[in-house]
């Protein structure tokens, strides 16, 4: 009976499930996890819409022949997705009579309209992953159970771990979004640009060295990672823990402020740093794969592009700062009357084949490790080859939990106090026990 295969099949998905999920620190990378009783009657749901659906005789398909699935894309992949729904259905013969509707909801505003109506929702959709939790809490992401091995093995680890909730899979990671450094060729050289502090003592006459959004948590966290501080715990589950006014919280917290008082650094938006750049008067500065299109245009072939650079704290220690890195989860929705079709769906969407295919057609950034490990594929886009090689040396994944709301605004004031003067040395540790009070505040 195929009910019996699913029954094996199941049972090993929930093993690998023990060795996957949930191993990596912070220091590399995140694993966001929180309370699941709101999810508890959807698992026990979902158990029996797989037994269900597992019911038949041994010739019977494990598929439906006329699945109707509902996807959800932003209106910039509607034609990458409809090429990859063709290429699906010619790789999967048992989905040749299958109903593959798209709609236009972008990955983020995903976790809103799927709250909105869980019922109406996409059957697989795009979603950011620190929206992960509040739609597992929610009841509305269906646990991973098929393939999960290969999805483990094909992508790198923090991207499995960003659809982890726990030792459960709950998505399919597609792609990454974090930041890396941009410079100007004819102001710096490839070794320059290795070592922060080598950049800052160069004269560069009247341009700024360096600049970067000195007052936004997102980029500021980096510094505090680097010194090996953490965000809610090491694996980002823990609402009462952050360790950024430890002892490398307190060195972190001076080295950003001693770049707020540097005359050679600026604190830019992503406005000034692209007027910087067109007008050659920028060195180098910290953004994403958003801004390289204009950057390129200004710099030609003075475009440089590399990892954030090393760090030197005040205790002589050589710091590599961990930028926070989010991803793109494909899920299923956990009412969908076709689980196991939305996971193939899903799976394939992600898989090595159709990373390819978006990263030639939208320049997205692959997580896939042959994709990732492909200098010639990304060659094509030396800013996406860039983030994929940061997301591997250092990055940590964005919490998904609740708490994160309380992190934005009390980084930013920190980061304002510092510009303004307001935060020395001598008071440091007293001004990061407040942040991290703050951090760690309650909600409601």
């Amino acid at each position: 009976m195929k009910k019996k295969l699913i029954s094996v099949l199941l049972s090993t998905a929930l093993v690998a499930s023990m060795t996957g999920c949930g191993q990596s620190g912070q220091g590399t990378s995140t694993t966001q996890t929180t309370n699941t009783e709101g999810a508890g009657s959807v698992q026990t749901e979902q158990t029996t819409q797989e037994t269900e659906q597992s019911e038949g005789t041994e010739d019977e398909s494990l598929y439906a022949t006329d699945a109707v699935l509902k996807l959800w894309g932003s209106q910039d992949d509607q034609n990458y997705l409809q090429e990859a729904i063709g290429m699906f259905k010619e790789d999967h013969p048992e989905a040749a009579g299958w109903t593959i509707e798209t709609a236009v909801i972008s990955s983020a505003d995903a976790k809103d309209e799927v709250l909105k109506d869980p019922a109406a929702a996409a059957d697989v959709f795009e979603f950011a992953s620190d929206q992960l939790a509040s739609l597992v809490d929610a009841g509305t992401l269906y646990r991973i159970t098929t393939d999960r091995a290969t999805v483990e093995a094909d992508n790198i680890e923090n991207a499995v771990a960003a659809a982890c909730i726990g030792a459960d899979l709950y998505g399919y990671p597609s792609t990454s979004n974090s930041y890396f450094m941009y410079y100007d060729k004819s102001m710096y050289t490839e070794d320059e640009v290795k070592s922060l502090d080598t950049m800052l003592e160069k004269d560069l006459g009247n341009a700024t060295n360096f600049a970067m959004d000195l007052d936004n948590g997102w980029y500021m966290a980096s510094f505090f990672f680097g010194a090996g501080c953490t965000l809610f715990g090491p694996d980002g589950q823990d609402p009462t823990e952050c360790s950024f006014n430890n002892e490398g919280g307190v060195l972190a917290g001076n080295y950003i402020l001693g770049l707020t008082q540097n005359p050679k650094v600026g604190n830019y938006d992503d406005t000034l740093l692209l007027s910087g750049f067109a007008d050659r008067t920028l060195g180098a500065t910290i953004t994403g794969t958003w801004n390289a299109t204009a950057i390129a245009e200004s710099l030609g072939e003075d475009f440089g592009v590399t990892t954030f650079p090393t760090v030197t704290y005040s205790d002589g220690s050589v710091v590599q700062p961990s930028p926070i890195v989010n991803f793109n989860i494909y899920g299923v929705n956990a009412q969908t009357q076709y689980p196991l079709e939305a996971m193939l769906l899903a799976n394939y969407l992600t898989s090595e084949k159709i990373q390819e295919l978006r990263f030639t057609e939208r320049n997205s950034t692959p997580v896939n490790k042959n994709l990732v490990g492909n200098k010639d594929l990304l060659a094509a886009s030396p800013a996406v080859a860039t983030l994929a090689a940061q997301t591997e040396l250092a990055s940590t994944v964005q919490s998904s939990i609740p708490q994160i709301a309380n992190f934005w605004s009390p980084m930013e004031a920190f980061g304002q106090d510092c510009i303004a003067g307001a935060v020395s040395e001598s008071n440091m540790q007293d001004v990061l026990d407040v942040l991290v009070q703050s951090i760690l505040a309650t909600i409601g």
